[in-house]
């Protein structure tokens, strides 16, 4: 179990409690903010042809927010997805007034940001097909939203890891929760000791010279989330960095059954109980 050292370790500038503690006001108000996972409300795979959506039960994609009846066909023409808006609807496409446009996907560059009343819908690419990504700022996970509880702060779970640069041709395989597998190239092998033992994790490339590790450990499905859980980790600093537990969190597959999280990889998997960061969400998707 992590947490169990018996003096409290000199902690590094940026990582006591208190910074905890801002910390996870900060994820909690971007968790909860416009677009945020807590509105992310359906995932609708296209097919070729015609799809309408609006609030009617008639509509091939029905939301009930939607501020018409039907708001518009999006129609896939090949690789291509366009999007007509019905006579009288109130859509916009990146915030200019929309009536028919083609829509680029999250895969082609900025994705086409389609918005009326509460929702918010972009066109995705996972696993080779074409999906709608669909948010809705006035969704009951949002407004019912009531927190994520967080183990104590435990500093004996900020440890101080080694990284090591991989090859330039190493890479890891990630899975995500639909089976995609998507090899990924290797940022970091970060190695460190926790609860007696000693491991190492694999990190891909996170934003600004950051690290991303999705990992996994003996108390998911227990008291933290089956999925496993992320860590954002600071940049290298002559060759070390800090990793938080206290930091870890939820992927958004615990707060919404439409995203499509990537799975902790089997060198990620850690034996022991780390009792720090946020802890399993009280969901019926959550696994």
């Amino acid at each position: 179990m992590c947490g169990c050292a018996a003096l409290t370790p000199s902690l590094p500038r940026g990582y006591a409690a208190a910074d905890c503690e801002a910390w996870r006001c900060a994820r909690v108000a971007a968790l909860t903010s416009d677009d945020g996972w807590l509105t992310l409300v359906g995932l609708d795979w296209l097919e070729v042809g015609e799809s309408t959506i609006g609030s009617s039960e008639n509509c091939t994609l029905r939301y009930g927010h939607a501020s018409a009846a039907v708001i518009g066909t999006f129609t896939v023409e090949g690789d291509r997805v366009r999007f007509r808006a019905a006579d009288g609807a109130a859509c916009t496409a990146d915030g200019v007034a929309c009536l028919d446009l083609v829509l680029v996907a999250d895969d082609q560059g900025a994705a086409t940001v389609l918005r009326n009343g509460p929702l918010h819908i972009t066109l995705v690419r996972r696993n080779g097909a074409l999906a709608l990504r669909v948010r809705d700022n006035a969704s009951t996970v949002r407004t019912g939203f009531a927190g994520i509880e967080c183990f104590a702060f435990d500093p004996a779970c900020i440890v101080e890891a080694r990284v090591r640069a991989p090859s330039s041709t190493d890479v890891i395989a990630i899975t995500n929760v639909s089976g995609f597998i998507e090899e990924q190239p290797i940022a970091a092998l970060l190695d460190f000791s926790l609860a007696g033992s000693e491991y190492t994790l694999t990190a891909t490339a996170g934003s600004d010279g950051r690290f991303f590790v999705v990992f996994a450990d003996a108390s998911n499905g227990l008291t933290t989330y089956g999925g496993g859980r992320f860590l954002d980790i600071a940049p290298a600093a002559n060759g070390r960095t800090t990793i938080d537990f206290n930091r870890a969190t939820n992927p958004p597959c615990a707060f919404t059954a439409f995203a499509t999280c990537p799975m902790p990889p089997h060198a990620n998997r850690l034996a022991c109980s780390v009792l720090a960061g946020e802890q399993r969400v009280s969901s019926h998707i959550a696994p």
